[in-house]
Formats: structure tokens, sequence, C-alpha cells
């Protein structure tokens, strides 16, 4: 199965969960290193959901003395947080609750078990390709039915050309 795009043209978001970062470790940790390089050599920002965000600790109520590791990303523009989705929107609403779906079916979980940050990410690429935000979205996470399942979720919403998923250990796996 070929690509539907190439997902370092620069009208691509990249949109990445808590697993991919946790999956590099810390900043001196080679993999760390590599997926920055790999950002910047690409001119390319990883867009996080905020559940993302503070899952990774960047929350300032729980974050540890001293820089965490997603911090210094976001502080150097590899790494941007998006805005709260707008769940008014009837699309990001969809596409949440049917990437909840999927996720529940082929992990044979409840629906109320889900993470609700796997459900954010197909959230922030449901508010990037609908606003226009971005052509195409590239989901990276560790996670495979989060990932497949934000890709069906958001073909059903039209978006069947503009989304791809790539697994997070595979990417790190090709830039280290």
């Amino acid at each position: 199965m070929s690509e539907p795009f190439d997902p370092l043209q620069e009208s691509v978001a990249w949109v990445a969960d808590t697993g991919l970062f946790v999956a590099c470790g810390r900043q001196q940790n080679n993999k760390y290193t590599a997926l920055e390089r790999f950002a910047t050599r690409n001119d390319l920002t990883f867009v996080i959901p905020q559940r993302v965000y503070e899952e990774l600790g960047g929350a300032p109520d729980r974050s540890t003395p001293g820089q965490t590791p997603i911090n210094s990303a976001r502080d150097a523009g590899w790494v941007r947080v998006a805005d709260e989705p707008d769940y008014a929107n009837s699309t990001v609403s969809r596409v949440m609750d049917d990437v909840r779906s999927y996720i529940a079916r082929s992990s044979n979980r409840d629906e109320d078990q889900i993470e609700k940050a796997d459900t954010a990410l197909g959230a922030v690429a449901a508010t990037l390709l609908d606003d226009g935000t971005a052509q195409s979205v590239c989901i990276v996470t560790t996670d495979t039915d989060a990932g497949e399942g934000v890709v069906a979720a958001l073909a059903t919403q039209g978006f069947e050309d503009r989304i791809l998923y790539r697994n997070g250990f595979d990417l790190i796996d090709q830039i280290t």
C-alpha cells in the first residue's frame, strides 16, 4: 500500500502522542536527540494535544523542578501544544467518538476505559484538517489501535486521502 502523500511536505501537520516522547526517553538519550534532529532537519513541528502535554509533565502543577523534556522541545520550537479542541464542532465530536469506538472494538475494552489522550489525537487532527490549517496530517503514535482509529475516523469524515499513521517505534528506529 503506498502512502497517499509525502509526510515531509510543508503542508503536513505531524500530530504526536505521549508514547512517542516516552519511547525517546530523556533529553540526553540518543533517541530524543534523533527525534529533535529529525524535526529540525525536516522543518516540522510536532503538534501535541493538551492532554498529551499534561501527561508528559508539562502542566505547571505536575512539573518537577527544572525543565522537562517536553518544555525544552516546545521552547526550541519543534513541539507545539494544540489549542483545546472545539467540542461543539460536529466533525471533531464525531471523530472523537469514532476513535473511542474503534479502539474499544480493537482492544476488547469498554469505551469508558479508553484514554482521553487517544481521542484527543483525533480531535487535533480533525481540527487542523477541518479549519484548513493543514492540508494533510501524519499521526505519530506508539499505540497501533489509536493510530488506526484516528485514520479510520477521519476517513469517514471525508479526509481519507489526507491522513496517515506512522508507528512511533518505527519512526524512532528509522531515524536512529
